[in-house]
């Protein structure tokens, strides 16, 4: 399954494309975690993850044409 991505500030790092954007091929049972792997997003970075728009924890599981979207968290007033 085919699944899209944006990295942003840091995160854009883990990515091999100079936007932060791309797609990934998966296999039908990955999860969020599963991207995070692909990507080499080690689990202690700190990161807010949405997926389709919706907060998503590592373990929600993906669907063909899911959009992830990971970005460090905000902090501030």
């Amino acid at each position: 399954m085919k699944i899209s991505f944006r990295l942003f500030a840091n995160l854009r790092s883990f990515s091999l494309l100079t936007d932060g954007c791309g797609e990934l091929d998966l296999a039908e049972e990955s999860t969020v975690r599963t991207v995070s792997d692909v990507l080499g997003i080690p689990p202690e970075t700190e990161r807010v993850i949405l997926l389709n728009g919706h907060h998503a924890k590592e373990d929600t599981r993906l669907s063909e044409g899911d959009s992830l979207t990971f970005f460090p968290p905000l902090t501030g007033g």
